[in-house]
Order: structure tokens, then sequence, then C-alpha cells
């Protein structure tokens, strides 16, 4: 959906399964009379552009070429920070992975880029779109019968290749796209889940259909090196991106946030959706602040609240590789406090396993990219003494000792482990963020794997 007012103009770009349609209601809110209105009621134009999310051939770079087409087409503005743009979902990979494709961080046409519940890294129930259920429930929507857009979905899964590769060309790129000067952007998203049947849906730490923490952009990226024998874990290659607003929309939902079924349900969202689309570059790193406080004060509230669903969650993708470069696809990454030894560290290491690592999901068709779904809440908790320190180690398959090939990982003496003291975990393990993590072992060969005989 397009709205052209005057010199300025408002696109609105839907997620996956849905339409332009949907949104509606959201842009009349935008620019009809009233305390909600921060546009102009005079339209001078008002298009609804959908594109094809459920059709199983169509991928992302289709969506983004046609989408690059279509812009022309319609001349749409192409001077640098013409136009403001509102995405829900899904729609943020696809506006993310079209700037990429097509313009420099100095050329992108985009100002001020708000996102709704944006899919940024990863949905928990891309994976169930393909399910029986989803192609009964989505399927009879798309252009051919039981189809549920296989290739978009494959992307929206959590820990997918795509998502990590996408944040590598734009928040992770040398030259930023994001903050002032640039793109203008700000992630908000719900806390709560849906109501009534569609409560099946609901996960932990989600508005229902994302994670609070795989909508935030803000996000950091290190390397992992396990190659070194007995000696420590060395940490490189760390990019920390927090270049764009991030803000937690209590008791809001992944529909009800972008005006779907009557919502926001509160008029204080109304107000957070307004100052982000009226941020200027002056005063975005005092919007930046401005949520972060606000976040404070919704997390406190949250956290009191019954059950799990509304504690902190890191999102912790883990991608584990060789020596080699080769993907390494049967491994358990084990977390453990202290030396594991005495009745108090044993206790809380299976507290450790059972209340923090909430999740874990491995990306379909490589299960070397895995998300660790961490509880920071429950993490605070059990490590409760300064002198605590969190362990992490790796196991993986096939072991060298039963195999020509392998790695060496099964006992204490074979790999070193990842010690992480308080200052340490605090920095790593942060709520309401992702954390792309590249695990790197080394894989042996025995002796008669290649060998060179004398003729006798």
């Amino acid at each position: 959906m397009t709205i052209g007012l005057g010199g300025t103009m408002l696109i609105i770009i839907h997620g996956w399964s849905d339409g332009a349609s949907s949104f509606k209601s959201l842009a009349r809110k935008l620019t009809s009379p009233g305390p909600d209105r921060l546009y102009s009621s005079e339209i001078r134009h008002l298009r609804l552009a959908d594109y094809i999310s459920l059709d199983d051939e169509i991928g992302y770079d289709d969506l983004v070429e046609a989408m690059q087409r279509a812009w022309i087409k319609e001349e749409l503005p192409t001077a640098p920070r013409s136009v403001d743009v509102i995405i829900h979902s899904t729609g943020g990979l696809v506006v993310r992975h079209w700037l990429t494709n097509y313009f420099k961080p100095r050329t992108s046409p985009i100002k001020r880029l708000l996102m709704l519940a944006p899919a940024n890294f990863g949905s928990p129930l891309a994976h169930t779109g393909r399910s029986l259920i989803g192609r009964a429930v989505k399927g009879w929507k798309g252009t051919r019968l039981f189809e549920t857009g296989t290739k978009i979905l494959k992307g929206l899964e959590i820990a997918s290749p795509y998502s990590w590769s996408l944040a590598e060309k734009d928040i992770f790129a040398e030259e930023q796209y994001y903050g002032p000067g640039r793109i203008l952007c700000t992630v908000l998203v719900g806390n709560i889940g849906y109501n009534g049947i569609s409560a099946l849906a609901n996960k932990p730490g989600t508005d229902g259909t994302v994670r609070v923490s795989t909508a935030n952009l803000n996000a950091t990226k290190l390397d992992l090196d396990f190659t070194l024998a007995q000696e420590s874990v060395a940490i490189t290659g760390r990019r920390d991106h927090g270049s764009t607003a991030f803000g937690i929309a209590d008791q809001e939902d992944h529909s009800s946030i972008a005006a779907k079924d009557g919502g926001p349900h509160r008029r204080s969202i109304w107000k957070l959706i307004r100052e982000a689309l009226k941020v200027e570059d002056s005063d975005f790193s005092k919007w930046q602040d401005t949520l972060t406080k606000h976040n404070q004060e919704v997390t406190q509230k949250a956290e009191r609240r019954r059950g799990t669903h509304h504690d902190s969650y890191q999102n912790t993708v883990i991608r584990v590789i060789d020596n080699q470069g080769s993907s390494v696809q049967d491994y358990v990454i084990e977390f453990f406090v202290n030396d594991d030894s005495g009745r108090r560290n044993r206790h809380r290491t299976r507290l450790l396993q059972e209340n923090v690592v909430a999740n874990v999901h491995a990306w379909c068709d490589d299960a070397s990219y895995r998300s660790f779904l961490v509880n920071c809440t429950e993490l605070s908790k059990i490590l409760d003494k300064e002198s605590d320190d969190l362990n992490i180690s790796i196991t993986a398959s096939p072991d060298i000792m039963n195999r020509p090939v392998g790695y060496r990982t099964y006992t204490d003496e074979d790999i070193s482990t990842l010690c992480l003291d308080q200052n340490a975990l605090r920095d790593l393990f942060k709520p309401n963020r992702t954390l792309l993590i590249t695990m790197k072992i080394k894989r042996y060969q025995k002796d008669n794997v290649f060998q060179f005989k004398s003729i006798n």
C-alpha cells in the first residue's frame, strides 16, 4: 500500500500470507482526522500493492526483483531519503533484501523505516507452515492448491542461513545502512500471544508469531575458535550493531500492533508509531534512549506476570564449522556451571538445561545452523553469585576414535571450554536480541587415510 501525501510518501509492505487490504485500517488511522493522525488526510495516491507469498516456486530474489520493477514502473521516489516505509512481519526481510540489492547506504530512498513485528531473524512458526496444518489452512490462499511458499518459509525459519546472510549485508556491513544520515529505523514488537484457538501458535517470548528477540535488528556477531586444543577459546571477529531504535509494545500481539483485530489496544503504542514516523536525524539518539527506558519499564512489569511467556530471552544462533570450512551437522552444545562438580553446581547445571535453554531449533536443510533460545531472566537467577562462571563446550560426531576422520571432542582433554565470568556473561547474553556465533572445531584424519608404501 502506498500513500502519497504532498511532498511525503508512505509505503506499507505486508508479510507472509497477508495482503495490502489488511492495512487499510492502519492507513486510515494515520491519515484521517483524529488524535492518531500523522499525515494529511488529502491523499494524492492510494494503491494496494500485493506480492505473492504463498507460491512454492517464489523466493526472496524473485520478490525483490519484482519489487524493484514495480517501484520503477509506478514512478515511486528514488532520490535518497525521499520516502517513509512501514513493514509488517516478513515484509522486513523483503525490504532489507531489496535495499541491499539495489542501493548503497547513501543512495537508499528510505528515510524512515518503521518495522512492526518484523521477522528479522525468523519466526518459530515458519517451519510449521509447511506442515499438514500449514497446507490445510494457508495452502488454499496460494496461487496453486496447497502451496504455502516453501522458499520464503525456509528463509523465514529460525536460524536460517538466509537471515544470517542478510544481516551480514546490511547491519554488519562495513558501511552502515541505518542511523542518523541514513535510514532512521525503528522496530516495534508486541509481547503477548494470541487469544482463542490461535493461541496454539503461542510460544514463550513471542508476540504469537515472532520472538521479541528475533524482531530486534540490533544484534551482535562473533567467532569462537575451539581448534586450539587445551589453550583458551579465541573470541574473534566481533561486530556489534546498535544503530536502530527498538521498542516493546506491552500487551500487543503480532496482529494488533499493525492495527489489525482492533489494535493497537493501547494509545501509548500509537504515540510510539507516530514518534517513529516523525523522528529526525538530530533527535534519533534521544529516541533510542527513550525506547530503551520504555523497554526497561515494560520488562519489569512483564516479568512479574505469571509464567515464563514474558521472561526476557536471547535468540542465540550458532553455526558450527570445521577448520576445512565444512558444516558440522551432528553436535551438542553443553552449558554447565563452574566445574559441574558438587551438589550446588550440578543442580544449577540441571536448571540451566531445564529452564534456561528454553528451545533448540536446527534449520531444516542444514543442522549446523541452530537457534538456542536462552531465558536471560532465569539465567541471572541461577548464576546468582559473582563468582559463578558459565562454561560452554561442544561435542561433535563423527569421533576420530571410531572413524578414519572426525573430531576430538568427547573428553575434557580433547577440546577446550569457553569460560564466561559474570562480566562476560552479561556481555554475551543480553535480553531481547540476537547473537550470531560461528564455532570452529578441528577435523582430524588417521594416518591410514592416505599412505605412501614402498614396493618390496
